[in-house]
């Protein structure tokens, strides 16, 4: 049934609901349900890893084994398993693991093509960002990574991780053709631009303002739409910032060079609303009119983003005519 329903609505929450099912049949003790799915004992142990929220030595070689058994014997448990995958807590546990395991690597002086763990990782992160793709076509097949990922790609992740560390402790100034040559990397490997997503939502929690300043700007060029839980955790950060909206190059860079861009998106309006709801006190009352002007919804869009931009125009004592 929630299969269905994701395949139907290609809704990654209906993939967070089939592992809570799960879970809850097995607190409850109901064998008769949770032992007849397979992949009971790998969403047991992907749950205890979002719980902990790293991947422990312990349970990988459980995973690795489970991995290797779909991919070889190639049935609808590949599916399965790519929804438990698919569920956002867990994607977001993974690509965790995968920049303490970057971290480690430039610590070591390793590359990554020589590092078995990452390898691992990706290929799980991989598998769970195809889910819908897999469970459309019914497929049986593993998906492969991109020729140009472990090569190419996740070594420039690795050098944009390098210079924030030099930033950070020397003061290193940043250089642009990292980060650029990163991000334009992901219009063609959907990998790679899970991790650069993941990595915007760390320099945001961060607050690496003078980042977010170069990445925000580059993102659409190269990332045609955002997905709501991008959006939604972003906010949420941005939500937590007075002080930076001060500097005028970064309002330009969220705003102006970024937000706007994708103001016809409804999942986008909306968090851009709720952004400002709040934010709007601590910005400059041209660029919040110049933005309400950029975003103002069309008939397509629905009643609730059309009232919600209403109240805020008023809100900001900006009346839309």
């Amino acid at each position: 049934f929630v299969r269905t329903l994701y395949q139907r609505n290609k809704t990654s929450h209906f993939c967070t609901l089939r592992s809570d099912m799960l879970m809850s049949f097995h607190d409850c003790k109901i064998q008769d349900i949770y032992k007849q799915d397979p992949c009971h004992d790998f969403a047991f142990y992907i749950q205890y890893a979002v719980n902990e929220k790293r991947i422990q030595d312990k349970i990988q070689p459980k995973l690795k084994e489970f991995y290797i058994k779909i991919v070889t014997e190639k049935t609808e448990l590949l599916s399965d398993t790519a929804i438990i995958l698919a569920d956002p807590y867990v994607l977001n546990v993974f690509c965790m693991e995968v920049f303490s395991c970057l971290h480690n690597m430039i610590e070591k002086e390793n590359l990554p093509r020589n590092e078995e763990k990452l390898h691992f990782l990706l290929k799980f992160i991989n598998l769970g960002i195809n889910a819908w793709s897999i469970v459309n076509e019914d497929s049986t097949e593993e998906p492969k990574l991109h020729k140009t990922t472990l090569k190419e790609n996740v070594p420039l992740l690795m050098v944009c991780l390098v210079e924030d560390i030099l930033h950070h402790e020397m003061g290193t100034k940043y250089r642009d053709n990292g980060v650029s040559n990163l991000v334009s990397c992901t219009s063609k490997d959907s990998l790679v631009k899970t991790l650069v997503m993941h990595y915007v939502l760390t320099l945001a929690q961060n607050r690496n303002i003078e980042r977010l300043t170069m990445v925000l700007p580059l993102i659409p060029d190269s990332i045609s739409t955002l997905d709501e839980v991008f959006m939604h955790v972003l906010v949420s950060y941005l939500l937590q910032y007075q002080a930076e909206w001060k500097q005028a190059e970064f309002c330009k860079a969220v705003f102006n060079s970024f937000l706007n861009k994708y103001g016809s998106d409804e999942v986008v309006l909306r968090h851009v609303l709720r952004l400002l709801w709040t934010a709007h006190v601590h910005l400059d009352p041209e660029l919040v009119t110049e933005t309400l002007e950029n975003i103002a919804p069309q008939p397509n869009h629905s009643s609730q983003v059309r009232d919600l931009f209403m109240q805020l125009s008023e809100r900001t004592a900006v009346v839309d005519t």
